[in-house]
């Protein structure tokens, strides 16, 4: 019988084609190492490797092995956690990569109350932009995406469950000459710099500020390219940059009369952010109870967003 072992061993004497290096990185003694994999051929009742040169290479059985060994060991890896999920939230584990926006508004206060709740159960928050919380789903490194999801839909493993979407507005500091205007046009913003997170294509020739295109992804690359909204705030309390929030991500500046909104309201300027994961994965419950927190959250947002939209553009109409 084949040991998920003796197949680790065999794909670490393929990758360093020595027996000595291989041992080495598996930690054994090489005379541990050399009978594991003879212990395999013996079982399969073939020889693997070619022996006959200075370099160590697998014959057209070994190759044939090896190509279905990675597999295998992934399944078994899959297989372990899947029965560590079973256990349910005593020993629960998650793993979750998020976008800038989804971050601030509510997967970190969605991953804080389930700790709240279940103090036992151990947490990993990644942020990455958009692109990479996807590639990280795929690699599964993490268990969960939460973030800009409009252009992963056709991505044949993922699955996208949208969460919500939030109007935002452009802002500036306070005292920018642009605030003096009674309206602002893209024109008049295109003359200053955009201080964002890299905006998905769908973005590209609405978003106003000075910017460039990535000529392989088609992503519109801000002036000030930040990785997270804390940092873009800062830099535009300091400058005359300007940026693109929702008004629950301001509030306090704007109350504060730090920041300001600009009289220039997008109404196709939305967040799109959803659940991203891997369609034959089981989640967690963990992970189900993350999302179901986050969902609750999410309909409160949305609520108050609106809400204060419609308030600060009211009140520019009546100034």
């Amino acid at each position: 019988m084949i040991k998920l072992q003796q197949l680790t061993h065999a794909l670490a004497l393929k990758r360093y084609g020595n027996f000595h290096r291989a041992a080495q990185a598996q930690h054994l003694s090489q005379p541990a190492f050399s009978r594991s994999i003879r212990s395999l051929e013996e079982g399969l009742g073939v020889p693997l490797f070619d022996r006959q040169t200075t370099v160590v290479t697998p014959n057209l059985y070994g190759e044939a092995l090896l190509n279905r060994a990675e597999s295998i060991l992934a399944e078994a890896d899959e297989l372990e956690r899947e029965i560590e999920l079973l256990q349910g939230l005593e020993a629960g584990y998650l793993a979750v990569a998020m976008g800038a926006y989804a971050a601030e508004l509510s997967g970190s206060r969605a991953m804080g109350e389930l700790i709240r709740r279940h103090p036992q159960v151990r947490c990993q928050l990644t942020l990455s932009s958009w692109r990479g919380v996807a590639d990280r789903v795929l690699a599964r490194s993490v268990d969960l995406g939460v973030a800009e999801s409009s252009d992963l839909t056709t991505v044949e493993h993922l699955r996208i469950e949208p969460i919500g979407q939030h109007e935002m507005v452009f802002y500036c500091r306070c005292g920018h000459s642009l605030l003096g205007r009674e309206t602002v046009a893209k024109t008049d913003l295109d003359v200053f710099p955009l201080a964002s997170i890299r905006v998905p294509p769908r973005g590209a020739g609405l978003v106003p500020g000075k910017s460039d295109l990535d000529a392989e992804t088609s992503d519109l690359i801000p002036q000030i390219e930040v990785d997270d909204i804390a940092s873009a705030r800062a830099i535009i309390l300091v400058s005359d940059a300007f940026g693109m929030a929702t008004p629950l991500q301001i509030e306090p500046w704007l109350h504060s009369g730090e920041l300001c909104v600009l009289p220039y309201r997008a109404p196709w300027l939305k967040l799109d952010y959803g659940f991203i994961y891997l369609k034959n994965r089981m989640l967690s419950p963990a992970a189900e109870l993350f999302m179901k927190i986050v969902r609750e959250i999410e309909t409160d947002l949305t609520v108050r967003n609106r809400e204060l939209i419609d308030q600060f553009f009211s009140s520019m109409r009546g100034a």
